[in-house]
């Protein structure tokens, strides 16, 4: 086998990858989606489908009042298109603290509703509140979702070890929001990294700083050469795909079981294809 990285390259032979995720289906999804949209970019929005078409209000402290009020389930269909809709938990209970039957129906009703809406079956959730434990986590995967989004930020480009604990890189109101973008693309091309935003569309009406995300989508856009721009789910697909790889003892054959193709990085400057469903061979790599 020689000397080898075999390291996970993703589509396009790109070794970046940015994806962003958005909560609770509100009304300001509608020009949020359409910011990523113009731009190429990827975005998964959590919903509590329970709340479709729910009326609300309220501020954020020291801000005027706010809407909040949730979209309709036939907009939804529409300002989404391009997109990832992912579960957010029926009515946004906190799902550690309302008991296991009671978490379990608000999991698998929202999750049965939105494919209802999508036709597909979903891949990802985020926790309500960031909150969750052991329990939640193994409801989610009972009821079939792949991977969960947290709100600890890491301030890294690391792909997560556990998709059902996937911390992002930071919040869209983080002070180091575009200095993270540029730390993100120094990142060595050899290794795989992810920069993964989140947060709430009704707060950039709070805050009236929508151009804090535009800027963020201009920057990101300008760089679609070396940069993969993904959903959530797409990223889980394709990880779990480059995990499955099945190797030869001597590391010359190579088995993609999955549906993807898939790139790895064997040296610093080469990179094979094992294309889906096919076994390749790589020559070894001198030491």
């Amino acid at each position: 086998m020689g000397k080898r990285f075999d390291s996970l390259v993703f589509p396009g032979g790109k070794s970046q990858a940015f994806t962003l995720s958005y909560d609770d289906g509100v009304v300001q999804d509608r020009r949020l989606a359409e910011i990523f949209r113009k731009r190429g970019l990827k975005c998964t929005f959590n919903i509590g489908s329970g709340l479709f078409g729910h009326k609300d209000g309220g501020s954020l402290p020291g801000k005027p009042p706010l809407d909040l009020s949730k979209l309709s389930l036939q907009e939804a269909k529409t300002v989404y298109a391009g997109h990832e809709i992912a579960g957010h938990g029926l009515f946004h209970s906190d799902l550690s603290g309302v008991g296991t039957p009671l978490a379990m129906y608000e999991v698998v009703e929202d999750k049965r509703r939105l494919e209802e809406l999508t036709r597909k079956p979903l891949k990802m959730f985020a926790y309500p509140f960031g909150t969750h434990n052991a329990d939640t986590r193994e409801l989610l995967r009972l009821a079939g979702y792949q991977g969960a989004r947290t709100v600890v930020s890491t301030h890294a480009f690391r792909l997560p070890e556990d998709f059902l604990t996937w911390n992002p890189t930071c919040h869209h109101d983080d002070p180091e929001l575009m200095t993270l973008a540029g730390k993100f693309l120094e990142q060595p091309p050899f290794l795989p990294s992810l920069f993964y935003v989140w947060g709430h569309a009704y707060e950039f009406d709070a805050n009236d700083n929508w151009q804090t995300i535009e800027k963020l989508a201009d920057f990101m856009a300008g760089h679609a050469d070396r940069v993969w721009f993904a959903t959530n789910g797409e990223i889980i697909d394709y990880v779990n795909a480059y995990r499955r790889l099945e190797y030869s003892a001597d590391g010359t054959y190579v088995n993609n079981p999955s549906a993807v193709d898939v790139t790895i990085r064997t040296s610093m400057f080469a990179v094979e294809t094992i294309p889906a469903g096919k076994c390749a061979v790589i020559a070894p790599t001198p030491l």
